[in-house]
């Protein structure tokens, strides 16, 4: 006897076993759907870790070099800041508010836990260009744009080939900070604003050191660059 399925969808075997069938189900579909459903929190969960340990990092290291600098302020006499300090602190807190803000939510993510790691490492050069920038550049290197009495002009390490590495590992940092997010948005965000700022600083900071050096200082700007090396 073949076999043959009832109306009420039991499968007649040859023995005359009555056994359920599954009207048409895949066996492995509700598996598939529960490693996928399983899969989704902990997938957000990773991202949601990754990011937490970035801001943690991103900010701890924002402490501890704004008080290694802030230790090099200078007296009004040698001061010759217009305004650039202020900009700096008040654009930053608002680029990296917003993209903080931007990295909670669903639109703009990345989906990438590599691309995060990867963002919190840039983060680590960044920070580590910038530190090395500082400890050479010693107490010239302050939070205001200033031209001591005893200035001199810093033309070995890092400052042989670009005019402000400072600036330039504050922006890899920055920018593997907006990556390690895990939005897109974010890291436009910080991308837009961040530079800006920057430029701005750099503008006004070159202004001062060649009204100070005059010639020694424009020969110095046409050996070097002012971020990248032998780009810009």
């Amino acid at each position: 006897m073949s076999n043959c399925t009832g109306s009420r969808g039991f499968r007649v075997a040859h023995d005359g076993d009555v056994l359920p069938t599954t009207r048409g189900k895949v066996p492995w579909a509700d598996a598939s759907r529960k490693v996928k459903v399983d899969f989704l929190p902990n997938y957000v969960h990773a991202m949601f870790i990754v990011r937490t340990v970035a801001i943690t990092i991103f900010f701890l290291w924002l402490m501890i070099d704004g008080i290694v600098v802030a230790r090099h302020a200078t007296g009004k006499v040698e001061n010759r800041d217009r305004f650039s300090l202020m900009v700096i602190v008040a654009g930053n807190l608002i680029a990296w508010f917003v993209a903080v803000s931007l990295a909670y939510g669903a639109v703009g993510a990345l989906h990438s836990i590599a691309l995060q790691i990867a963002g919190v490492v840039v983060m680590g050069i960044g920070i580590g260009v910038r530190s090395i920038a500082i400890a050479q550049l010693g107490r010239f290197h302050t939070p205001n744009v200033a031209v001591r009495r005893d200035h001199q002009l810093m033309e070995s390490g890092m400052y042989r080939s670009v005019r402000h590495p400072s600036y330039l590992g504050a922006l890899i940092a920055f920018f593997g900070f907006s990556v390690a997010l895990g939005n897109w948005l974010s890291i436009i965000v910080v991308m837009v604003i961040t530079p800006a700022i920057y430029l701005y600083r750099i503008r006004e900071e070159e202004a001062a050191l060649a009204a100070a050096f005059g010639d020694d200082y424009r020969a110095y700007c046409r050996r070097t660059k002012r971020l990248i090396p032998g780009l810009y």
